[in-house]
């Protein structure tokens, strides 16, 4: 499938064979490399397991309770905001959070941004505008 996708991009300077086998060369390799690095962020083992267990921190119950009715406002409002500052939460890469929503970094950044604005306006105030 991925010969028959790249087909009309195929420029004519080498043999089709030969281009063909490029093709799923590095298509092999982009995979083996995407894998080893969800593999890698898998296998990490922090030093400190609170820090990677967020719900073992001692932290303020109403203080959670006030970030949780925030991120349901923020949902409310924008669920994509609230699914970027989630996912950013959860320790995904830019370039991972950037593919699982199809967004550009430029975009994601400013995303990002704003989502964090609306967060700390709803902690102060308790409300999001």
């Amino acid at each position: 499938m991925i010969i028959s996708r790249e087909y009309k991009t195929m420029t004519y300077t080498v043999s089709f064979s030969a281009w063909a086998y490029k093709v799923l060369v590095n298509r092999i390799m982009a995979y083996h490399q995407k894998k080893k690095v969800r593999t890698e962020r898998l296998e990490r083992i922090p030093e400190n397991e609170s820090i990677a267990n967020p719900d073992s921190v001692n932290t303020d119950p109403d203080l959670k309770r006030c970030l949780l009715n925030c991120m349901k406002k923020i949902c409310g409002v924008n669920t994509r905001y609230a699914r970027i500052l989630n996912l950013h939460y959860q320790g995904y890469g830019t370039e991972d959070i950037c593919e699982k929503l199809g967004l550009t970094r430029t975009n994601y950044y400013t995303i990002l941004s704003r989502a964090r604005t609306m967060l700390v306006t709803c902690l102060e105030k308790g409300e999001v505008s």
